[in-house]
């Protein structure tokens, strides 16, 4: 699937790695893949670095060719004024990217995104419209 057929909008749910021994951080990024362009947003809890309870926010906006995707995350919050630079390899099933990410000059890791297979999403929208 990660041939020119490949669609990556939907619900993702990530972890990325950061630097020395702090522990992994959890995400979830809704894309939207209009011909190879990426956009979308992002939510996450804040680190150790952030008050307790703090939710970050976040936009992407990238590009994706045949397998290989790149795009820009840019945080709103006053805190968090970095932007996020990724780069990943979509895997051949079209539900997995690994890569890297990078904040220029300062930090770096290795991130992880998994959708949903369309059976699950299924599942949980015909769940939650039941509810």
């Amino acid at each position: 699937m990660s041939g020119p057929g490949i669609d990556l909008s939907g619900h993702w749910s990530g972890v990325f790695s950061f630097p020395y021994e702090l522990p992994p951080g959890p995400f979830e990024a809704q894309i939207h893949d209009i011909a190879g362009a990426i956009s979308g947003v992002t939510t996450e809890p804040g680190d150790i670095y952030d008050p307790p309870g703090t939710t970050l926010d976040a936009t992407i906006e990238g590009r994706r060719s045949g397998a290989f995707l790149t795009f820009v995350k840019t945080y709103g919050h006053e805190l968090r004024p970095d932007r996020v630079y990724y780069r990943g390899t979509v895997q051949p099933c079209g539900n997995e990217i690994q890569g890297e990410w990078t904040i220029p000059g300062e930090w770096s890791g290795t991130f992880l995104m998994i959708r949903a297979a369309k059976e699950e999403t299924a599942v949980r929208r015909r769940a939650s419209v039941s509810v």
